[in-house]
């Protein structure tokens, strides 16, 4: 009897061996395959990150920053973001306070900043506490958006200006001529006033219209002869450049054929050497035209006036004004370098600038040429 108890006992014994080595293996197995969703979690996390176009940085104790994604390291120009503070990383004294801010309190912290390294950038940072006692930090680059909103509201003021100052000399000289009706020649000179106003208006819809039209249609392309354009631009504006005492002169190709929309290179043509002849007091204009490898390369340099630095980057905005009280004078709409800059882009080129003051100016246009051209 006791030795049939005994064979009992072991068998239970054994099986109550293998029934918790059987669930040791299942519990190990559970581990590894939470390890392993752990890591593809991780992995899936970390490829979001690198994906954003936003900046996240995750730091541990006293701002050490324990992770950086690829958008945190092009904008602060890092090569690893690991073993650097946050203030060594950024050089930014108010991203480290709001680091810190959020480690001691453990609660969000949100604020919009400019900072100088490694570029001038307007930025907004959030960053909150992790449930591991980490603290995770997103900038977000607006900078863009800034000059989008300021290029906007400049634009809406200098429209306003723009069509308010020939409306109110019309209405002003209308007036006049409506009592003072008796003098010939004041009524006629008044009323020349009047339509070189209406004109000026004229011109500042039309330019308007050809600036839509650049931003908002596909270019048609047609085999151009852009050498011919620039020479025949050269021809439309030289009664203006001799009433200036101004030498204006055509250097390059007699021909050279590319894709492109005939009547908008002329239009570039005839803005950027009209725009030339307006800002120069004496000396010349050369147009220079000529093939460098894959790429139409046209140069209008000018012995004019010459753009100030600070300028250069915004002469491109419509309406923007270098000197407002001498471009009224030119009679220009103030929108020329924008259509230039509009359909040069649209045709896959780039437009440049190459200015000192009261030295010249020199405006590149650069084209591709298309195979088979």
């Amino acid at each position: 009897m006791a030795a049939v108890l005994l064979c009992l006992v072991g068998a239970f014994a054994s099986r109550a061996v293998e029934g918790v080595e059987r669930a040791r293996r299942a519990e190990h197995d559970r581990a590894e395959l939470l390890e392993q969703e752990l890591g593809s979690q991780r992995e899936a996390v970390d490829a979001l990150a690198e994906g954003l176009e936003v900046a996240v940085f995750i730091c541990g104790r006293r701002a050490a920053v324990l992770y950086a994604n690829r958008r945190a390291l092009e904008m602060f120009q890092l090569e690893s973001g690991r073993g650097r503070t946050i203030l060594s990383a950024t050089l930014s004294h108010e991203l480290e306070r709001l680091v810190l801010e959020v480690e001691a309190t453990g609660a969000a912290q949100r604020l919009e900043l400019t900072f100088d390294y490694p570029e001038t950038r307007i930025v907004t940072a959030k960053a909150w506490p992790s449930p591991d006692s980490r603290v995770l930090l997103a900038i977000t680059d607006l900078t863009d958006l800034r000059r989008m909103e300021r290029i906007r509201q400049d634009f809406v003021a200098n429209v306003s200006h723009e069509l308010r100052t020939p409306m109110s000399v019309i209405r002003a000289m209308a007036e006049t001529l409506l009592y003072e009706t008796n003098d010939p020649e004041l009524r006629e000179r008044y009323l020349n006033n009047v339509i070189e106003e209406v004109d000026r208006l004229s011109l500042i819809a039309d330019d308007l219209l050809v600036l839509g039209a650049a931003e908002s249609n596909p270019v048609r392309r047609q085999s151009c002869d852009v050498a011919d354009v620039f020479r025949s631009a050269v021809q439309q504006l030289a009664r203006k450049a001799r009433e200036r005492g101004l030498a204006l002169t055509y250097e390059g190709v007699d021909h050279l054929i590319v894709q492109a929309n005939t009547t908008q290179m002329s239009q570039v043509a005839l803005n950027l050497i009209d725009n030339a002849l307006n800002y120069t007091s004496e000396g010349s204009v050369q147009v220079r035209l000529c093939k460098h490898e894959a790429e139409v390369v046209v140069d209008v340099a000018d012995t004019g006036d010459g753009i100030a630095s600070e300028h250069v980057p915004r002469i491109w905005e419509r309406f923007y004004r270098v000197d407002k009280g001498r471009s009224r004078q030119t009679g220009g709409t103030g929108l020329g370098l924008s259509i230039v800059k509009h359909l040069v882009e649209a045709h896959g080129g780039s437009v440049s600038v190459a200015s000192e003051l009261n030295v010249g100016s020199t405006f590149t246009v650069r084209l591709p040429v298309i195979d088979g051209e």
